[in-house]
């Protein structure tokens, strides 16, 4: 057995909480597979959350949302939103040769979520009926962005299912090619996913996730 890493970067990015050539592809791609993966090939989808944070003063409904409108997430589009996530999707695997035929090898994918959030350092005047309001909004704004973290995990563990259903290829470059297809087709799905989830939500608002 000869082993080399293949690393496959994807970058994208999804905004929540308002106040974001195509390859032929005839790989089968199944998302959502509930069978279990075979982990002597596949390794499950390692998930890796970070938070990050921007203060928001105030001690009235009214500043509170001024400072969220001015201190806010900007967009691809230049539009604020009150929280934003972020992920990095990369997959690494080895060859497994023989018999004249190249397979995959310990296939796993790695997610990096980041997360932004608005945190309010609550203000010795502020009401307890302010403090509740913002308690309930942080949380379906938290909710909201899992939503996005939740996606990207399942179009991860879903490639790695693909994967795993991989036949053996001739060669370990063919076996790249039907590997970034699969890659491919995954990624663009998981995209449209969060637009259609950001569009039913109308980015969390549905959710509560808006303040006041």
């Amino acid at each position: 057995m000869i082993q080399r890493i293949l690393i496959f970067l994807v970058l994208t990015t999804a905004a929540a909480s308002a106040a974001a050539s195509e390859d032929r592809v005839d790989i089968a791609y199944r998302e959502g597979d509930a069978r279990p993966l075979n982990t002597a090939r596949i390794t499950p989808p390692a998930v890796i959350e970070k938070y990050d944070y921007y203060e928001i003063k105030g001690d009235c409904e009214k500043d509170m949302h001024s400072e969220l409108c001015k201190n806010g997430c900007t967009w691809n589009d230049g539009k604020k939103f009150d929280s934003l996530t972020t992920w990095d999707v990369k997959w690494d695997y080895g060859y497994d040769r023989g018999a004249g035929a190249c397979s995959v090898e310990a296939f796993r994918v790695t997610v990096d979520i980041n997360y932004r959030f608005p945190i309010w350092p609550q203000t010795p005047g502020a009401s307890r009926e302010l403090v509740e309001k913002w308690g309930l909004y942080m949380g379906n704004l938290v909710t909201h962005e899992k939503g996005h973290r939740d996606l990207v995990v399942r179009a991860a563990e879903g490639l790695s299912r693909a994967v795993a259903d991989l036949p053996p290829a001739p060669t370990c470059d063919e076996l790249d090619r039907n590997v970034r297809a699969l890659g491919r087709v995954a990624m663009k799905k998981m995209e449209k996913d969060q637009k259609e989830y950001d569009a039913t939500t109308r980015h969390g608002v549905t959710q509560g996730a808006v303040f006041p």
